[in-house]
């Protein structure tokens, strides 16, 4: 074979020289590609990377291998039910922080009750304003752990001579939190209601400690994520800087898309034959308005039909520390200028939509006097982010609604603080009738 091309390299170069181009670029393929073949050393081809955020996802999708229940929503849910009543026990003693025993061990207890300042006698309006997943990890083995990163706000009310003081802080938090890989995890309902793991019984110890239904002294995440370790990063009795002018970043990024989203989306619209994406589109123009409109105004209890719980008590963290700085953030003349599908998920509890939102307005910040303080009336601001709606699996098939009515009843849409309707009692902020907002990502942070 070689005789021959060396023959028609000399004698007929035209065409010896291009096949001596092809065979060696193919030689070369052959060794690079061989070379950079790695065999997989863990079970089911797991990723075992750590620590880097880009790869939570696709971990996430590998615990539901083992999982099939594991639900992204209801874990996030979870997490800040029991930020918000560790915080709340230990306002009032190591007794009743004892009593989530089965969700944090000793160590956990430990190191939120070194916390407390002598004459402590309440820890009040926790509010988590954002809510991290640092890492995950140990999927190849019987045990997960997952790392949060927490910001939230509280305030400590402290009895000293007679005359009880009052003192807020802004902090941030990593929680270590443990499971075994193969246990089912609980339904939405079950999941932050924060009862015995084992049994489902209320949150009661016998003199043993265990607990005082099922007898089971739980001391590690053999039923339910259990936290090994809390540690605080930083305390400030001040709230976030709300006054800085911070250049944009990522509006011009191409957008981050589920791999194979096309084929993933023809499944879904087959499998939900009742969806519109002209509807969807609809409502998540409505949402986005209703949001911009609520924040402006610094009235909160607009949006609160439109969110999800833990987004809801996310955005009031900023709309209280404006609030505190005495300070106000405008969305002047805002619009859409661009909606794009990027992702959808199916869990076993929920349906998600990732929508990537292109908008434009005049973005300023007032002080009390109405000076502006960050930001500009009259320069236009261009920005895009992520947001992710959610709607329960079990919601009757339906187009998504873009009214101010209530999706169940179909009354003005009116709903209490914990978001139930007070014409017809639903519950209308979990998806359970239609499509509510979920998470909000900033371009430069979003992974896919």
């Amino acid at each position: 074979m070689f005789r021959v091309l060396i023959y028609l390299t000399i004698e007929y170069p035209v065409v010896g020289i291009p096949l001596d181009i092809l065979i060696a670029a193919g030689v070369i393929y052959y060794f690079v590609k061989r070379a950079r073949r790695v065999e997989p050393t863990t079970p089911l081809g797991l990723n075992t990377q750590q620590g880097s955020s880009e790869n939570i996802p696709r971990q996430f999708d590998q615990l539901r291998k083992f999982d099939p229940n594991f639900s992204e929503i209801v874990f996030t849910d979870f997490a800040y039910a029991l930020y918000g009543k560790a915080h709340d026990a230990r306002g009032h003693g190591a007794a009743a922080l004892d009593q989530f025993s089965p969700y944090l061990s000793d160590m956990a207890r430990a190191n939120l009750l070194q916390r407390n300042p002598p004459g402590l006698r309440e820890v009040k309006g926790i509010i988590v304003g954002a809510l991290n997943v640092a890492s995950v990890s140990g999927l190849e083995t019987p045990l997960v752990r997952i790392s949060l990163v927490y910001e939230a706000n509280y305030t400590e009310v402290v009895q000293a001579n007679q005359k009880q003081t009052e003192m807020s802080y802004y902090v941030r938090e990593r929680w270590e939190l443990e499971r075994k890989r193969d246990v089912l995890s609980p339904p939405p309902a079950q999941a932050t209601a924060l009862h015995c793991p084992r049994c489902g019984g209320a949150l009661q110890k016998n003199t043993a400690g265990a607990c005082a239904f099922c007898g089971t002294k739980i001391e590690s995440g053999e039923f339910q994520w259990y936290v090994r370790d809390v540690a605080l990063l930083t305390l400030e009795a001040k709230g976030p800087l709300l006054t800085a002018d911070v250049p944009e970043v990522g509006t011009d990024y191409r957008s981050v898309v589920q791999p194979g989203f096309d084929n993933i989306r023809v499944a879904f619209e087959k499998n939900n034959p009742d969806f519109s994406w002209g509807a969807f589109q609809a409502r998540a123009r409505l949402i986005f308005d209703e949001l911009q409109a609520a924040w402006s105004t610094l009235d909160w209890d607009r949006a609160r039909p439109h969110e999800t719980d833990s987004l809801f008590q996310m955005h009031q963290y900023w709309i209280d520390a404006y609030r505190r700085q005495h300070l106000q953030n405008k969305l002047d003349q805002c619009t859409i200028t661009a909606m794009q599908p990027v992702k959808i998920t199916e869990d076993k509890f929920y349906n998600a939509i990732t929508m990537r939102i292109g908008a434009q307005g005049y973005d300023y910040t007032t002080d009390a006097n109405g000076r502006v303080v960050a930001g500009s009336k009259t320069n236009l601001r261009r920005w895009s982010e992520y947001w992710t709606f959610i709607r329960n699996r079990s919601a009757k098939p339906a187009a998504a609604r873009a009214d101010l009515n209530c999706p169940n009843c179909g009354a003005p849409l009116k709903v209490n603080a914990a978001g139930i309707c007070e014409f017809c009692g639903g519950k209308i902020t979990s998806g359970e009738f239609d499509w509510v907002l979920s998470r909000i990502e900033q371009d430069e942070s979003y992974q896919g």
